[in-house]
């Protein structure tokens, strides 16, 4: 009878120091987390990049502000924080404000533009993915990830990623892929809602995807048509301007489209859709160079389309919308919880246009199938985004009820 007490006593004070040590471990993984946003602040404030508008171009600005933003969202995002799962987003946000930095400092040097890979599917803290690779979740669909060279090894051998605790492994079910997704909003719109400063579509969203066929008014110089292996160009209204331009293809296999100017950042043409890729449209936003004109080279043996989209027919982001690859929506301002679900594919990111049409604030940003909640900026922007599988927009409500309050809301 004593001995089975003393049992009881002993397990139950080994079961309390295992709790306090598995608290202990939460906090150290949170106060490294907050050691590496001090860390990326200081190298920020140490860093000698002065910025100049008149002696950097606009893409170099652009990546330092979006490294500043990255600082910020991860210092707003690390608040309330209570275990290294809710920390996942500000180890993301710091990882893409490092390669936002990296990219200035590779533009100073006079060097290529730093390719930038997902980190670990499994765990953010193992540092950038190595490769692709098939994987599924207990009960779950296979889907394909990018994960860091340690558990590629891992999955390779048929055993289980390390396990971290981050990410559930047995997420709910991914929906199957939706047949032919088209951009369609729900039939009714919310009143009251209006884009400051914009202009609403010119025409009604809910019989097709806005991006099936050039509007009416495109001009004659920004639209073209033809078959087979060609050089072609369309006309900027204006050389200052950045645009949007969308190409349709008859046939994905054997066909890719590059756009020979402007070209990347690295000086290299563009692929607006690349070899052995499924998708046959591509909505893509090119910052203004300067010239009155773009280049594109077409490599199919079918038949293909391509325009400049006008700005007032960018659809606007009005109820659920679900769609295939790259696509852009106005969204008319204030903050609403999205989910985000991508049905298949790899990687997908959504961001905040900037003005002069170059990726800014990073919104969301998976890999596979999956499902994952955000919150719109509180003023009008386009929202761009990057995939190549097919994917849904839902709002899901009173925003005031779905996130933190951020700095700028206050007042």
């Amino acid at each position: 009878m004593t001995d089975g007490i003393g049992r009881a006593i002993t397990r139950l004070i080994r079961g309390r120091g295992r709790e306090r040590g598995r608290a202990g471990a939460r906090l150290g993984e949170l106060a490294r987390v907050e050691a590496e946003i001090t860390a990326f602040g200081e190298a920020l404030a140490g860093h000698s990049f002065v910025p100049d508008a008149r002696a950097h171009a606009s893409r170099v600005l652009a990546d330092y502000q979006r490294a500043l933003e990255a600082y910020e969202r991860a210092k707003r995002d690390f608040v309330g924080d209570r275990n290294l799962r809710d920390a996942a987003d500000v180890l993301r946000a710091l990882d893409e404000g490092r390669h936002a930095l990296a990219c200035v400092d590779a533009a100073v040097a006079g060097l290529p533009r730093p390719r930038r890979l997902p980190l670990c599917f499994f765990d953010p803290r193992h540092g950038p993915s190595a490769e692709e690779v098939r994987w599924a979740p207990a009960d779950g669909t296979a889907r394909t990830i990018a994960v860091c060279a340690a558990d590629a090894v891992r999955l390779s051998e048929g055993r289980p990623p390390i396990e971290s605790g981050l990410r559930d492994q047995t997420p709910a079910p991914v929906p199957a892929p939706a047949p032919a997704p088209r951009a369609v909003p729900r039939a009714q719109g919310r009143p009251g809602r209006g884009s400051a400063g914009a202009d609403p579509p010119s025409r009604s969203l809910a019989s097709s995807d806005a991006y099936d066929t050039w509007p009416a008014h495109t001009g004659p110089r920004q639209r073209r048509e033809g078959r087979g292996d060609t050089g072609v160009q369309l006309s900027r209204a204006d050389a200052r301007e950045p645009v949007l331009l969308v190409v349709h293809l008859e046939r994905a296999a054997g066909s890719w489209v590059d756009l020979a100017g402007p070209r990347g950042g690295d000086g290299l043409p563009r692929k607006v859709l690349a070899h052995g890729s499924s998708l046959t449209r591509a909505v893509v936003p090119v910052p203004a160079d300067g010239q009155a004109t773009i280049h594109l080279d077409m490599r199919t043996p079918r038949g293909w389309r391509i325009w400049l989209h006008p700005p007032q027919d960018i659809p606007l982001l009005d109820g659920e919308v679900s769609s295939t690859g790259a696509y852009v929506l106005r969204h008319p301002g204030g903050r609403e919880p999205l989910r985000v679900t991508q049905h298949d594919g790899s990687a997908f990111s959504m961001h905040v246009l900037r003005p002069d049409f170059r990726p800014g604030e990073l919104l969301c940003e998976e890999t596979g199938a999956f499902t994952a909640a955000t919150v719109t900026p509180k003023k009008p922007c386009l929202l761009y985004l990057r995939s190549r599988g097919s994917w849904t927009l839902t709002p899901t409500g009173d925003p005031k009820q779905h996130h933190r309050p951020r700095e700028e809301d206050a007042g």
